[in-house]
Formats: structure tokens, C-alpha cells, sequence
């Protein structure tokens, strides 16, 4: 009888755990990312529902030969910075002037990861 109790708490705290870890990850802040790139130098903006999800945010810089991809991390990156309601990054004069390329901001335990939309470049100058 006990062993059947045990396995009976055993399950609904199992059930319990990934029932709430649904919830949160359902209720995480939206994210939108923009990208410019004049001359390689990568910088935009985060917007989100929720103001803790501006700054502290690792943005990620990817790059294609091609628009359909496949897109690979350059090694590029920054951390948000939050101003007023925005964030903002900048990861400078990264030396890419040819390609396509996204930056996309990693999710967070309360806010949903974001990507830009795809910015060409052609000799340092957006297509």
C-alpha cells in the first residue's frame, strides 16, 4: 500500500512540474529584433511586451551566402542595453559587408526569443 501511495505522489508531482513549467513558458514577453548593417557596423533595437526583457540581452549576429540560408553564427555579438523603452545594441565594425544576415536575441526564462528580419548587404550597402 505504501509502495502504491509512493508511486501515486511520485506521478502527480511529475504531472505537476511539467503542467507549470508549460504555463510559464506559455506566458513568456514577446520579443521583436530589428538589424541595420551600413559598412558592417550591426546595431538595432529590442521591443517587447514586458520592460525587463530589453536590456541584458545577448543578441547573436548570423550570416548567409544565400536569402534561404543556411545562416551560421558569425561570432559576433552584444548585450542589449535598455533605454527608456527600447533596448539597444551595437556590435560595431564587424568587417562583413557582403551577404545576408539576422540577428536574433536568446530567450530568457520570461521573455520569448526574437529574430529580425533578413538584411542584404552588397559591398557594405543594404540591397
Amino acid at each position: 500500500m505504501k509502495r502504491k501511495l509512493a508511486l501515486l505522489l511520485v506521478a502527480v508531482t511529475a504531472f505537476s512540474a511539467v503542467s507549470f513549467t508549460g504555463v510559464a513558458s506559455a506566458g513568456a514577453a514577446r520579443t521583436r529584433v530589428t538589424i541595420e548593417g551600413p559598412n558592417g557596423d550591426f546595431e538595432g533595437t529590442i521591443t517587447s511586451t514586458s520592460r525587463h526583457c530589453l536590456g541584458n540581452r545577448r543578441v547573436l549576429l548570423f550570416m548567409s551566402d544565400n536569402a534561404n540560408g543556411p545562416f551560421a553564427r558569425t561570432g559576433n555579438s552584444d548585450t542589449s542595453e535598455r533605454q527608456n523603452n527600447i533596448g539597444v545594441w551595437s556590435m560595431g565594425n564587424t568587417g562583413l559587408r557582403d551577404g545576408f544576415f539576422y540577428a536574433k536575441a536568446k530567450k530568457t526564462d520570461t521573455c520569448r526569443g526574437g529574430r529580425s528580419p533578413v538584411l542584404e548587404l552588397n559591398n557594405g550597402n543594404p540591397v
